[in-house]
């Protein structure tokens, strides 16, 4: 049984489908890659794995617990779902993950411990720098961990040679938040092309 009654259910289902779907419009992830949930009391409803967001339907959010058994939904949960549930664990300020693979961000992931943050705006949201989490393979319990060490108390982190995660109170910050990642990870790189230009 659900812990929310089904009109609810449906409505929250909607807002992580449109939320996934804006996600994929602004370039930060493509086709089925990446993944956005929602937290309802001990349960989460998360992106189903596989399916490009311009056909996500409201039923392939799927519902399940902090064990990873689907209560509702059609479809597999996303692969990623111990990351999602190891934060909420972690974090009770924390309702809703948008986790990304936006271009910029995994670059950095890849090619960095951590990313500096050199405008003003950044720094008021991430401090003076994006952490970079130990590289661990994808789906596992081991990247969860790592994932949720690195965001400590933080709203962003990027996960080693993979993407970025950022977290909210709502589904709203945590894509705003995304959004900010991969602008601050881009800003990084443009200003080191005017301190060490090309030959």
């Amino acid at each position: 049984m659900s812990f929310a009654g089904p009109e609810l259910l449906d409505s929250l289902r909607e807002e992580v489908r449109q939320t996934a779907r804006r996600m994929a419009e602004l370039g930060l992830v493509r086709g089925s890659s990446g993944n956005v949930s929602l937290r309802i009391r001990e349960r989460i409803l998360i992106t189903a794995s596989g399916v490009p967001y311009e056909a996500l339907s409201t039923d392939q959010i799927i519902e399940i617990d902090y064990d990873g058994k689907k209560h509702s939904g059609n479809g597999s949960a996303s692969s990623e779902w111990r990351m999602h549930v190891e934060i909420y664990r972690t974090r009770e300020d924390i309702q809703a993950i948008v986790h990304t693979h936006s271009p910029f961000a995994t670059a950095a992931a890849v090619a960095l411990r951590s990313v500096p943050v050199v405008h003003d705006e950044g720094r008021i949201l991430f401090g003076e720098a994006l952490p970079v989490s130990a590289h661990t393979s994808p789906g596992t319990r081991e990247l969860a961990k790592a994932v949720a060490d690195a965001l400590a108390e933080g709203k962003a982190t990027l996960i080693g040679h993979h993407g970025a995660v950022t977290v909210g109170a709502t589904l709203q910050e945590a894509l705003t938040l995304a959004e900010k990642v991969e602008e601050t990870a881009q800003l990084f790189w443009l200003s080191q092309q005017f301190i060490h230009p090309a030959p």
